[in-house]
């Protein structure tokens, strides 16, 4: 971009790009809420298309390095479709850091397919390596940091009105001496003055189609995704989301979603809704006010929260409001079964012996409980972990997934491991999987740490089909219908165990 004027910005097309996977994990296919959100409130200033190249190309599948692969629609149709619109800027979101390969890719289709168009990322990979991001793709003309809608809004301002792209808050770019990262200051005070997603830009019945939502699981069919927060209160030092949000909570207020929830049942015929919020809980007087909004105006909606949810935000009341209102499965981010771990390597704010009582309140309401935890932490030991594996056949978890610790971009975590030459040899952001140990330290090796957390994945759930074939059985009943999802599945426990079609090169 070089920091000159640009023609004014007419037509914008944004492309959630096809993702790369490691071969242990399993596909899915949710409506992309950033793309939604940022079309929704540019759609009055300019033409805005959405592109869902996961959606659209599910069943496509190519080989990747390292152990990858990449699904989505292949790269000849992603020309087509860019060279068809004719944009004057191209937005691309970079959800995981092992996307931006195929977002560098997209940058490059996009300047031969439409060569004076912008192009710009958006996510979290990009948001905290701007310079470098940059400096790998010099097709990819701009960097948008942290929250989208107020960097989108005063871009095309600047560049509608021959202002240069200085102005912009939270904006990196390429100048004619190097490239200039704008601070990031601005972000959306009151969520409620957003526009609702504009998901009649997105294939919506496709979604349903594919049937392979986030953690694999709905107890009906037609099913949505709703965010009614953004951010989180808790500074665990393996996540950068506090810090991508702005580093402070912001929630929608409960009459702001019951609104959205009611357009989607009336549009869409939705009967489910995963809420994907970092914590929806964490402002318990709103939560209960959605609640009791849900119950009183007969939504008739099933839920859950894929996403995770904070223990230490509920109580039994509030459980008991969450089964009226349709809750039938959330998932508890644990992180570890080891309160030291928590207190000292995690800095998470959740007391294990307070934890306890609260689950079996969960379990008692009728609520399945999935959960999540992390092992191979610098500092932590075999005998901590093995503290963590023990924890969910302890309370009686429906679920768990057990990953393993890896370092990511904007957290505390990469921090301590750069520092103190934790990072295996070879470490790339990009090539992360939390199938796959990246940390070496004197106490464990990372293949231990790999063979510990896939053998204990396959023993808790084997041991829970035996304890509990009949909660078990009700929880994949929606599967068995989706031969798709059926084969996603059985693919990646394959591959936790034996070497896979895609070659680690």
């Amino acid at each position: 971009m070089n920091g000159s004027r640009h023609r004014p910005i007419r037509r914008v097309l944004l492309i959630f790009p096809p993702t790369r996977l490691h071969r242990e994990g399993v596909k899915q296919a949710m409506p992309p809420m950033g793309a939604a959100s940022l079309a929704a409130i540019i759609r009055d200033r300019c033409e805005v298309a959405i592109l869902d190249a996961v959606a659209e190309g599910f069943d496509h599948e190519r080989p990747s390095t390292h152990g990858f692969f990449v699904y989505g629609l292949p790269m000849e149709d992603i020309y087509r479709r860019i060279r068809s619109f004719a944009p004057d800027l191209v937005g691309m979101t970079c959800l995981y850091s092992s996307v931006f390969p195929v977002v560098a890719e997209i940058c490059g289709v996009s300047k031969r397919a439409a060569p004076d168009a912008l192009t710009i990322a958006g996510g979290t990979h990009p948001s905290f390596l701007p310079e470098q991001c940059l400096a790998e793709v010099p097709e990819l003309d701009m960097i948008a940091l942290g929250e989208g809608e107020p960097v989108i809004l005063d871009l095309l301002d600047a560049l509608n009105n021959g202002r240069d792209p200085s102005s912009v808050d939270g904006l990196a770019y390429r100048t004619e001496t190097g490239i200039r990262v704008n601070p990031k200051t601005k972000f959306v005070d009151d969520l409620d003055t957003l526009p609702l997603p504009a998901r009649d830009l997105l294939p919506m019945e496709r979604y349903q189609e594919i049937g392979v939502p986030h953690l694999l699981v709905t107890s009906r069919r037609r099913f949505a995704t709703v965010i009614t927060s953004r951010g989180c209160p808790a500074r665990c030092t393996f996540c950068s989301s506090w810090r991508f949000w702005g580093s402070r909570y912001r929630a929608r207020s409960a009459e702001h979603v019951l609104a959205e929830l009611e357009h989607l049942v009336a549009a869409y015929g939705i009967r489910e809704v995963q809420f994907e919020d970092d914590n929806i809980t964490l402002n318990p007087r709103r939560f209960r006010a959605l609640l009791d909004g849900m119950i009183q105006r007969r939504l008739d909606l099933s839920w859950s929260t894929p996403n995770g949810i904070a223990l230490w935000a509920m109580d039994r009341d509030t459980i008991l409001r969450m089964k009226a209102a349709g809750c039938y499965e959330v998932t508890l981010a644990f992180e570890s079964g080891c309160q030291d771990v928590l207190d000292t390597i995690v800095q998470k704010p959740l007391n294990l012996a307070k934890a306890a009582p609260l689950v079996r309140d969960i379990q008692t309401a009728g609520i399945r409980t999935s959960s999540f935890f992390i092992v191979g932490f610098p500092g932590e030991t075999l005998d901590q972990m093995r503290q963590t594996f023990a924890l969910p056949r302890k309370l009686g978890l429906t679920y768990a997934w057990f990953f393993i610790a890896n370092p990511l971009p904007g957290t505390e975590l990469y921090e301590v491991c750069r520092r103190n030459g934790y990072l295996r040899e070879g470490f790339d952001f990009v090539n992360n999987s939390f199938s796959r140990c990246n940390i070496k330290t004197d106490a464990w090796e990372p293949r231990d740490v790999e063979r510990l957390a896939h053998r204990e994945f396959l023993k808790f759930n084997f041991y829970n089909l035996a304890r509990h074939p009949r909660t078990l059985l009700q929880r994949y009943r929606s599967m068995m219908g989706n031969p798709r999802l059926v084969g996603e599945i059985i693919r990646g426990l394959v591959h936790r165990n034996i070497r896979g079609r895609y070659p680690a090169n």
